[in-house]
C-alpha cells in the first residue's frame, strides 16, 4: 500500500508527453540531416556516391529504430499514468475506511475497528456491522491493489524491454534477427492482423526494428487500429512527410507531361485533346485536394502552444481521412470521438480539433482532476454537399470504420477502462447511429447527438452500447438541439426520429447559440448559423457536454 500511496501517475503522464516530443524534435533533426546529405550527393558520381547514400540510408534505418523504441518507452510511461484513476479509487476507499473506524494495513487488507461500549451484547451486533463494512471496502480494494500490481509489472517490463533494444542498437544497428511472424508477412505468406486486439497482442511482442520493418512494409500502418497511439503518432507524422512528397512530385509529373496547360496557354485545338485536358485537370485537382488535405493535417497536428494539449495523430491516408487527438487517449481517464458531418473534408480538420479543444477544455473545467483526451474523428467519406446528406449510404459506409476505431481505443487502454463519448454533429450523429444499430454495437458509454438530422432509428433503446443494456439507454444517449437550428427541424424526415423528440428516449440538454440576427431572419423561425455554435464557449450546450465526457452530468 505504501508503494502505491507513493506512485504519481500523472508525472508519468507528463514524461510520456515529453518523451513523444523530444522523439518528434529527433525524428525531425535525422530527416534534415537525410534531406542535407541527399543534396550534397546529388551530383557524386561511381563508388563514393553508392557509399555515401548507403551510409546515409543505413543512419535513417537505425534512427528509426531508435525513434520506435523511444516510442515503446512513451507508450508504456502513457500505461503508468492510465493508473491515475486507480490510484483516486484506491484514495477513496481509504477515506471510507478511516471515516468508518477502519485500517488499511500494508498488505491491503481492511481491519475492522473493536467495539468496546461495555455492553456485550451490542458489541457483539456493531463488531458485525463493523467487519461486514470492512470486508465490503476490502472487496472494492483488492481488485484495484490486483490491477495496480498487473499494470505496474507490465510497465516495468515494457519499459526494461525498450532500453534493452535500445542498448542492442548500439552494438547491432539492424536491429538484431527479424521475427518470424514479421517475416511472414513481409514475404506474403501471412497478413497483419484487422482485428484491433489481435494487432495490439502482436504489435506489443514485437522490437522496435521489427515494428519498423512492418513500417517500411505498409507506410500506412499508423491508421490500423490496435496500435497505441505514440505509435501510431510516430509512423504517421513520418509518413506524412512521404504522402506530402509523393504528391508533389505527382503533381510536378503532371504538369511536364502538357507545359502551358497549367495557366491556360498552349491550349490543344482538337476535342479529344480536350478531353485529354479534362482528365489531366481531373487528376491534378484530385492531387491539389490531397496536397491541402496534408497541409491542413500538418497544422493541425502541430504542437505550437505552450501548455498546450500535446497532439498525436491517429491517422492520415490517401483517401481524405484522418484522426488527431488532444492528449494521448490510451493514458486518459475520459476519451471522447467527436465526429463531423456533411461538408467536412480532411482539409478543414482544423475545425474539428478546434472543437475537440472546447470540448476538452469544458470536460476540464467540468472535472479538473481528471485526464481527458478528445479525438477530432475524421475516418469515413462525410456527404461533401447538403444535398448528398440525403443518402444513408456515407453513414452505412463509414460505421465500420467508427466502430473498429472505438474498438482500438478499448483494446490499446491501459489500466481500468476509460469513460468513453463519441459525439457526432449533424449527419456525423446518423453516422454514429448507424454504427450503433440494425446489428451494430459500438464500443462507448455515452452518445451525444448535436443538431441531429436523425440516427436511422425511431427509439433510444434500439441503439447497442458494449455492456450497456439497452433498456438503461436513457442515461446513456444525449441529445441536444438549437430551438432555430434547421437541420433537425428538416432532417428527421430522412433519417428517422429526431433524437431530441421525448418519445425517442434521449437524454436531453438546452442549447441556445449566437444567430445572425438579420432583417430577413428576424421573422423566420429558423437560423442556418445556430448549427455550427453548438462549441461557442456562451452555449450551454457545451458545459453540458463537457460534464458528458468527464462522468459528471447530473439531469
Amino acid at each position: 500500500m505504501s508503494q502505491l500511496r507513493g506512485w504519481r501517475p500523472d508525472a508519468a503522464g507528463v514524461a510520456s508527453d515529453a518523451v513523444v516530443e523530444a522523439n518528434l524534435r529527433f525524428v525531425a533533426a535525422m530527416r534534415e540531416v537525410g534531406r542535407q546529405v541527399d543534396a550534397t550527393v546529388l551530383g557524386w558520381r561511381g563508388a563514393a556516391a553508392t557509399a555515401g547514400e548507403l551510409r546515409a540510408l543505413g543512419a535513417q534505418l537505425t534512427a528509426n529504430h531508435i525513434g520506435a523504441a523511444i516510442s515503446d518507452i512513451a507508450d508504456a510511461l502513457a500505461d503508468a499514468a492510465a493508473l491515475a484513476h486507480v490510484c483516486a479509487l484506491v484514495r477513496e476507499i481509504e477515506s471510507d475506511a478511516v471515516a468508518n473506524g477502519c485500517v488499511v494495513d500494508e498488505d491491503g487488507r481492511v481491519i475492522a475497528p473493536k467495539a468496546d461500549t461495555g455492553n456485550a451484547a451490542l458489541d457483539l451486533v456493531l463488531q458485525a456491522c463493523f467487519e461486514a463494512k470492512a470486508a465490503a471496502l476490502h472487496a472494492r480494494l483488492t481488485p484495484l491493489l490486483d490491477l495496480a500490481g498487473e499494470t505496474d509489472a507490465r510497465v516495468g517490463a515494457r519499459l526494461a524491454a525498450a532500453v534493452s533494444a535500445l542498448v542492442a542498437l548500439g552494438t547491432d544497428p539492424r536491429g538484431g534477427p527479424m521475427d518470424q511472424r514479421v517475416r511472414s508477412i513481409l514475404d506474403g505468406n501471412a497478413f497483419l492482423p484487422d482485428d484491433p486486439k489481435a494487432l495490439a497482442e502482436l504489435w506489443d511482442s514485437l522490437s522496435p526494428a521489427d515494428q519498423d520493418a512492418l513500417f517500411a512494409f505498409d507506410p500506412l500502418i499508423g491508421n490500423r487500429d490496435g496500435l497505441p497511439a505514440v505509435a501510431r503518432d510516430f509512423y504517421n507524422r513520418v509518413d506524412l512527410d512521404r504522402l506530402r512528397t509523393a504528391a508533389t512530385a505527382e503533381l510536378s509529373a503532371l504538369d511536364a507531361l502538357h507545359p502551358g496547360w497549367a495557366d491556360r496557354t498552349n491550349l490543344p485545338d482538337t476535342a479529344h485533346d480536350w478531353h485529354v485536358l479534362w482528365r489531366w485537370e481531373e487528376q491534378r485537382q484530385l492531387i491539389r485536394a490531397q496536397l491541402a488535405d496534408y497541409a491542413a493535417v500538418t497544422v493541425a497536428a502541430a504542437h505550437t502552444e505552450s501548455g498546450g494539449p500535446p497532439r498525436f495523430l491517429l491517422g492520415v491516408d490517401t483517401r481524405g481521412q484522418g484522426a488527431i487527438a488532444l492528449n494521448n487517449p490510451d493514458a486518459a481517464s475520459n476519451i471522447a470521438t467527436f465526429v463531423p458531418g456533411t461538408a467536412s473534408p480532411l482539409s478543414g480538420i482544423g475545425t474539428g480539433v478546434g472543437r475537440a479543444r472546447a470540448l476538452l477544455e469544458a470536460a476540464g473545467r467540468a472535472d479538473r482532476s481528471a485526464r481527458t483526451s478528445v479525438i477530432a474523428w475524421y475516418g469515413y467519406a462525410a456527404p461533401p454537399v447538403l444535398g448528398s446528406a440525403l443518402d444513408d449510404g456515407y453513414a452505412e459506409d463509414g460505421a465500420p470504420a467508427l466502430d473498429q476505431f472505438e474498438n482500438g481505443l478499448r483494446v490499446t487502454h491501459a489500466a481500468m477502462p476509460s469513460n468513453n463519448t463519441v459525439v457526432g454533429h449533424s449527419y456525423g450523429s446518423t453516422l454514429i447511429g448507424v454504427a450503433a444499430s440494425h446489428g451494430n454495437s459500438i464500443a462507448a458509454d455515452n452518445l451525444i447527438f448535436v443538431g441531429s438530422p436523425g440516427v436511422e432509428v425511431d427509439r433510444a433503446v434500439e441503439l447497442r452500447l458494449d455492456g450497456i443494456d439497452p433498456a438503461h439507454n436513457r442515461a446513456h444517449v444525449f441529445a441536444t438541439a438549437d430551438p432555430a437550428d434547421p437541420i433537425p427541424k428538416l432532417g428527421h424526415f430522412i433519417h428517422g426520429a429526431d433524437p431530441t423528440d421525448p418519445d425517442f428516449g434521449a437524454t436531453v440538454f438546452g442549447s441556445s447559440g449566437a444567430t445572425l440576427d438579420l432583417p430577413l431572419l428576424r421573422e423566420l423561425p429558423i437560423d442556418p448559423w445556430v448549427h455550427g455554435n453548438y462549441w461557442d464557449t456562451a452555449n450551454p450546450a457545451l458545459r453540458t457536454q463537457g460534464e458528458i465526457i468527464a462522468g459528471r452530468y447530473r439531469p
